[in-house]
């Protein structure tokens, strides 16, 4: 296999320090009393929320399964598996009727026993039942992800024929408005040796049942074309890509075949050949290059086990590392790009790092921080704003008492007064516009908006933020709430007010959506 050019794996090993203990001007050794033995985890926690990726809402009685112990979530979509034995690669999985299946990937270890993985589950968006015995073209509405199947070409895992008419469940991936609806981590295995990440130009999943509920793929020897719906970030895609799908055995992404980029007045879309149904994606490897850096709390001490990710900002990718005993890490990310970093550990997130990096490897000019725990607990809030390619530029604004106001003219500070930071500015589509909040500093009411900065709107309907895939992600220690915009926008309203945060005398806050327009910025 050829590599792209400055792509750079990561070799999976370890590292050993030998300590010896050195004479004295005597001959005889030095000795020091051994530290006390602390017996190893053998395992540990794993917590998080299921919701519905499209619209925010908690998913209840989903069945959540790792490692051999599974759960189901309660009406708040919470769950909790325990005993998990620790690893670090953790395999959680989530199924639910409706919706199609979901994979992620956390670590549990010693320095970090116990793991908060919130999981984003999407809905079906088309489940049709037909003849197995025509030829049949399945179809999503409104967009441009199809598949071509010949007459006669499904089977069950026995080879035998489908009882009766078959079901098709399709949900199309855009990894462009939430990189974790792909499943897994967006790991691959290059040569047999060595893991690295993809990104994706788009992706669906597929899956086919007959009537007795036994699953069906394709019979040997034949093939059904596909189309997955062009999802870009980088401006110019490649006209042809590796097709990969996504094999449950390992939860790696294999690479299968090659997609041709069709240009479509509906919706352009990578055309492809397939053996088989799963999840597909049209991708590729990415030239890396290694960024470091350190993580920090807010009193300047060092933090070993965190979790760090990087997220393409102009492309479709992630990666993940592990900070190692003196809170530093290195982590790959994709040269000449824009990239955000930040820290995750038991739930509680750092604030974000938007750095664009170059052919050679990087360090970030200070240490990610997490919040330190005082009277008021150890607050940890983000505030995730995303959109598409219309409107051009919105704008996060957070205003609360004393005169607290950040938005794009006034970035804050997480370390002093007023303890809320604009982490990341984005004025070219798409988003995110990033928000850090690690303390409310007065009591009062503290509200979070939306504007529409750059006063872009449909022709036909006077809508701009609406009519975009626009989402803001809440983050509060973990718990994530899904906002997406109200009806009311019509007549140019400019602005949607998404929710507040109540916050009392004792530190003690809650939120309150609120969902309403105006016409002015905040």
């Amino acid at each position: 296999m050829k590599l792209p050019i400055g792509f750079r794996p990561v070799f999976l090993g370890s590292l050993s320090l030998l300590f010896v203990a050195c004479g004295g001007d005597d001959g005889e050794y030095n000795t020091l009393s051994p530290p006390p033995v602390v017996a190893p985890l053998s395992s540990g926690k794993i917590t998080g929320q299921v919701f519905n990726g499209k619209n925010g809402d908690a998913v209840f009685a989903a069945k959540v399964s790792a490692s051999g112990k599974s759960t189901k979530t309660a009406k708040d979509g919470r769950y909790t598996l325990s005993n998990v034995a620790l690893s670090d690669r953790i395999v959680v999985t989530v199924s639910t009727p409706g919706f199609a299946n979901q994979e992620k990937i956390t670590r549990l270890s010693n320095s970090s026993p116990n793991a908060n993985l919130p999981v984003s589950i999407l809905p079906f968006e088309l489940t049709q039942e037909f003849n197995p015995n025509t030829e049949q073209i399945l179809t999503v509405s409104d967009t441009s992800a199809r598949v071509i199947l010949s007459a006669r070409s499904l089977v069950q895992s026995n080879g035998s024929i489908p009882n009766g008419n078959v079901t098709v469940h399709l949900t199309v991936i855009d990894p462009t408005v939430d990189i974790e609806w792909m499943p897994g981590d967006m790991q691959t295995n290059v040569n047999g040796e060595v893991l690295s990440s993809i990104e994706s130009f788009g992706a669906i999943l597929i899956t086919f049942t007959d009537s007795k509920n036994n699953k069906l793929n394709l019979a040997q020897g034949k093939n059904a074309t596909i189309h997955i719906p062009l999802a870009d970030k980088t401006g110019s895609p490649p006209s042809t890509l590796p097709l990969y799908f996504y094999n449950e055995d390992n939860s790696l992404w294999v690479k299968e075949g090659r997609a041709t980029l069709i240009p479509d007045p509906a919706g352009h879309y990578y055309e492809g050949t397939v053996s088989h149904f799963s999840t597909w994606s049209a991708g590729t490897l990415y030239s890396q290059i290694q960024i470091n850096g350190c993580i920090e709390d807010s009193s300047s001490e060092r933090i070993t086990g965190v979790n760090i990710i990087a997220v393409g900002d102009n492309y479709s990718s992630t990666a993940s590392t592990i900070t190692n005993s003196s809170g530093h890490f290195y982590i790959m990310g994709k040269s000449n790009s824009s990239v955000l970093l930040f820290g995750l550990t038991a739930g509680k997130k750092t604030n974000t790092v938007k750095l664009k990096t170059t052919e050679v490897d990087t360090t970030i000019e200070t240490c990610l921080v997490l919040p330190v725990k005082d009277e008021t607990g150890d607050t940890s809030i983000s505030i995730k704003l995303s959109w598409g390619e219309s409107p051009l530029d919105m704008d996060a604004y957070f205003m609360g008492p004393r005169g607290i106001r950040i938005r794009f003219d006034f970035s804050g500070s997480l370390l002093n007064f007023p303890f809320s930071q604009l982490d990341v500015d984005n004025k070219d589509s798409l988003g995110p516009e990033i928000i850090t909040i690690f303390k409310f500093p007065v009591a009062g009411i503290y509200r979070y908006s939306v504007h529409n900065y750059s006063r872009t709107f449909t022709t036909e309907v006077t809508e701009g933020i609406t009519e975009s895939p626009t989402r803001v992600e809440l983050n509060v220690n973990g718990e994530i709430t899904l906002f997406t915009p109200p009806p009311g926008e019509e007549n140019n309203h400019l602005t949607w007010h998404v929710f507040e945060f109540v916050v009392a005398d004792d530190g003690r806050f809650s939120v309150t959506p609120v969902n309403t327009w105006s016409d002015s910025a905040p």
